[in-house]
């Protein structure tokens, strides 16, 4: 018995050991449980605000607040953030600490003018807290690494300086050797940077986002030295600790994609991206949303080579199953069985093709209607890219986040799409409203706009038959909110009449090809 469960947990090594993304895509496929999770804890942070008597209880839970919102959306941090200062009274370390974030909040939006004026206000005194002293010194460094205007030796010498005024102060925090580390690494110091971060175990890192910086660090090192492998080994452990606390501004899983694209893993790196793009454009954060112009461009290239390695597979197997199709006909004519079963056979067989042929014009409207929608969409992002170029040149950074913020141009598309859309799953299901109100209680049944229409409700349903059940992907699909999801399949499931198996009976509904 010993010797069987030593070798599952052998073979469940090896298998990890073959897979170093597993623990990330895990991580990536339960994002809805994650996103539920932080959701939960803001919740619970608001309503201790709510409740809160006092302006020292008020300080506190807004600071909780703040440091959940910080890496999660840069509106409700600067929201919070306000809080902190409003409620911070005469308390010189409340004061402190509420007007460092405003220095982080400043950085994060991109006001690298004003957060050093701030930053410059501020004074540590000897015998600051470890609190306040944590608070100072991260708040220097994320002012200081996003200082453009300033030089890799400039930004070093200053955070050197930092680091060794924290490590004075306390010699065992883990953020005062991270910045050491960062201080070598802006040198060119990459081997040194390594070995000495390399000394913190990371069993000894309680802080997640002190733990992400850790291997943040690793990597940054390791890609600077063209070890890639190693780059990505730590790029991995980043973004799983990023994604697991929820966070929405990180660099780890960009930089993973990044170097995946150049080792050729085109596939993932897309899907890598396209998550890193989407929590971005959540965070709305502009150095986000500057590394999203550069991913768009990398994401691009990487679905057109899996497109056109697609389209070489799908060609080759049309042709396999054509050479099978005329094998099978030509053994069909040449045996000799009776005439009645050939008859029988040919009755099938032209079932069969009536069946394809309605298949094959489905298919060929989709694709048409795929490859209309797509021709547009290209011509719309070569458009604005043009035009985001010049706004960029005539007018400036600022010109562009402020174009950028504007509502987006795809809003006007929507109706155009679903309409296409309700069309072509129509042709698909033709009976699906039918079959949909037979599940129905009858004073719920759904009566569409037109023949050829659906409504928000059964345009959800008909995502989840297609097999779309999470809610923040119907919900991006359809342009609405997350929470309207849930409102409506709650709504529809209590509506039916078989609450408990609503959305597995809508997952059986016949298509056309299968209606006999």
């Amino acid at each position: 018995m010993k010797r069987i469960i030593l070798l599952l947990i052998t073979l469940a090594l090896a298998a990890c050991a073959r897979n170093p993304f597993a623990e990330l895509d895990d991580i990536l496929d339960r994002y809805e449980e994650i996103d539920e999770r932080v959701r939960l804890k803001t919740e619970t942070l608001r309503s201790r605000f709510e409740e809160a008597s006092s302006d020292s209880l008020r300080w506190e839970c807004a600071k909780g607040l703040y440091d959940e919102w910080k890496h999660l959306n840069l509106d409700s941090c600067a929201y919070y953030n306000g809080v902190m200062l409003r409620y911070a009274g005469e308390n010189p370390s409340r004061e402190l600490r509420s007007k460092a974030a405003l220095v982080r909040t400043l950085v994060r939006q991109d006001r690298a003018d004003s957060a050093q004026a701030l930053f410059n206000s501020l004074s540590l005194p000897p015998d600051a807290s470890k609190e306040d002293c944590y608070t100072y010194f991260y708040t220097a460094s994320r002012l200081y690494s996003n200082q453009k205007f300033l030089s890799r030796q400039e930004i070093s010498q200053r955070v050197a300086l930092c680091a060794d005024d924290y490590l004075r102060r306390d010699s065992t925090a883990i953020r005062a050797h991270l910045l050491k580390a960062m201080s070598l690494r802006l040198g060119g110091r990459y081997g040194d940077a390594i070995a000495y971060v390399l000394t913190i175990p990371p069993s000894s890192i309680t802080d997640p986002y002190d733990l992400s910086s850790y291997y943040i660090s690793l990597a940054s090192s390791y890609y600077e030295m063209s070890n890639w492998d190693k780059a990505i080994e730590y790029d991995i452990k980043g973004a799983c600790v990023d994604l697991e606390t929820g966070m929405n501004d990180y660099l780890s899983l960009y930089s993973l994609a990044r170097l995946l694209f150049r080792k050729g893993d085109k596939e993932r790196a897309a899907r890598y991206i396209n998550r890193a793009v989407q929590d971005a454009l959540d965070y709305n954060y502009p150095l986000g949303l500057r590394r999203s112009a550069n991913a768009s461009t990398l994401m691009n290239g990487a679905i057109h080579e899996i497109n056109h390695s697609r389209k070489i597979i799908l060609v080759t197997g049309i042709s396999f199953v054509s050479l099978l199709l005329v094998i099978a006909l030509l053994a069909l004519f040449s045996s000799r069985q009776s005439l009645g079963r050939v008859r029988s056979i040919n009755r099938k067989y032209e079932q069969s093709q009536n069946d394809l042929r309605n298949v094959s014009l489905i298919k060929d409207r989709m694709l048409g209607e795929y490859m209309e929608l797509s021709s547009n969409y290209i011509y719309k992002v070569d458009e604005n890219k043009f035009r985001y170029r010049k706004i960029l040149k005539e007018n400036g950074p600022d010109s562009l986040l402020a174009v950028l913020r504007e509502p987006n141009f795809a809003d006007s598309e929507y109706p155009n799409y679903w309409n296409n859309f309700d069309k072509i799953f129509l042709s698909i299901f033709p009976g699906f409203v039918e079959s949909v109100n037979r599940l129905m209680q009858p004073a719920h049944a759904f009566v569409p706009d037109g023949p050829q229409s659906l409504n928000t409700e059964l345009r959800i349903l008909a995502l989840i038959r297609l097999g779309i059940t999470e809610s923040k992907r119907i919900a991006s699909i359809l342009h609405i909110s997350k929470g309207t999801v849930y409102t409506y399949r709650s709504m529809m499931r209590q509506n039916s009449l078989d609450p408990e198996h609503f959305e597995e009976n809508i997952r059986s509904i016949k298509d056309l090809e299968n209606l006999n």
